[in-house]
């Protein structure tokens, strides 16, 4: 049997496709079954839109297929040398004179066209998903509720330690007359704000012909500030939230951005335990990426390897050996924040490990 060299390259790639594509609908799958409960109890409970819900979905998906990617390749690699085992289709690229380097070849510049993509994921879409996501979740779920439920002559409360008493309440213009507001302090006894009229809007309760009564420790009230206007804010439940400035983390932020974070963190004398944090999580984005060539290292020889082949036996050592890797990643970071290694070594410390006994299989396959 005479294989040409482009044609065995195409051939290896097109075992690789399949179970490629079927890896990373099936671990997509796996990755979002948890938010799928969690955007329909969204829908259900919070009474938040499927359309924006929908936002959230597709918001998910940049960083699920980060995570996807490697783990697909893997399981890719397992099954296609798998298959080309069992059929000793392997046997005969040796015996054509094709050494395993030159087989798993096309396997690896797959590896690194991945890394590549993925790369581009994390710095490109990542972020600015991230971002939208938290953006949105803040406006449509934890900033968006309802306002208090107003009753005439009875206390309802608009926020954690915050009473109202009202005489009367107008529904059509929500306005409240004969308001008595108690305010819980963290010493001492309550604020007392007494008005004729109030009204809550946007998360600001306007008070009209009152005062305020900040009550002395010994239960006397004689402190009193006289208003005819006064804006006070009540909860940031009820605030807009387009007028909270967003604050970016290492998950809405590229590795360029992320870095030059650091260094100002560091010159603003921001303590080391806080700046490892940030160090392990911009070395998180280049080891993730970097986890499909390692995957491919180990997964090309160990399909090999395997005297049955199947994509069942696939996703079983797929889960093996993606289940060590996180064990490792996990120790790795552990020991990072511990100071026992550096940031760069914990983070990198499953793709070192993994990539090492990857190459050893390689050449061991050799013979």
């Amino acid at each position: 049997m005479k294989f040409s060299i482009k044609t065995i390259d195409r051939y290896i790639l097109q075992e690789l496709l399949e179970p490629f594509l079927f890896g990373m609908a099936f671990f997509v799958a796996i990755w979002l079954i948890d938010l799928m409960m969690s955007l329909i109890n969204l829908i259900f409970a919070k009474g938040v839109p499927v359309s924006v819900v929908s936002l959230f979905f597709i918001y998910s998906l940049p960083p699920t297929l980060v995570i996807s990617f490697p783990m697909a390749l893997l399981l890719s690699n397992l099954v296609a040398f798998g298959r080309l085992s069992s059929d000793s289709e392997i046997t005969s690229l040796k015996a054509g004179g094709f050494s395993f380097t030159r087989i798993v070849t096309p396997a690896i510049v797959a590896g690194l066209f991945i890394t590549g993509l993925t790369f581009l994921f994390n710095e490109k879409l990542v972020p600015i998903a991230n971002e939208k996501f938290t953006r949105l979740f803040r406006r449509e779920v934890t900033l968006k509720r309802p306002l208090p439920k107003v009753a005439e002559n009875r206390f309802f409360e608009a926020g954690p330690g915050r009473n109202f008493f009202v005489r009367k309440f107008n529904e059509e213009t929500r306005d409240m007359f004969g308001v008595v507001m108690y305010e819980g302090q963290p010493k001492g006894f309550p604020r007392v704000i007494e008005a004729e009229k109030a009204r809550i809007e946007g998360g600001v309760c306007y008070f009209w012909n009152g005062r305020i009564s900040d009550i002395h420790r010994s239960g006397e009230d004689k402190n009193y500030t006289y208003f005819d206007r006064l804006e006070y804010p009540i909860d940031t439940h009820y605030v807009n939230p387009d007028h909270i400035p967003d604050q970016k983390n290492a998950r809405t932020m590229g590795i360029l951005e992320l870095y030059y974070f650091i260094q100002d963190q560091v010159a603003k004398g921001i303590s080391d335990k806080v700046i490892i944090q940030h160090w392990i999580e911009l070395w998180s984005k280049t080891s993730i990426p970097f986890a499909s060539m390692i995957f491919v290292l180990i997964g090309a020889p160990l399909g090999s390897q395997t005297t049955r082949s199947g994509t069942g036996i696939g996703i079983g050592m797929s889960v093996v050996i993606i289940f060590i890797y996180y064990v490792l990643f996990a120790a790795g970071k552990a020991f990072a924040n511990g100071g026992l290694l550096p940031p760069f070594l914990g983070v990198w410390f499953p793709n070192f490990v993994i990539g090492l006994i990857g190459i050893w299989l390689i050449f061991k396959s050799k013979a």
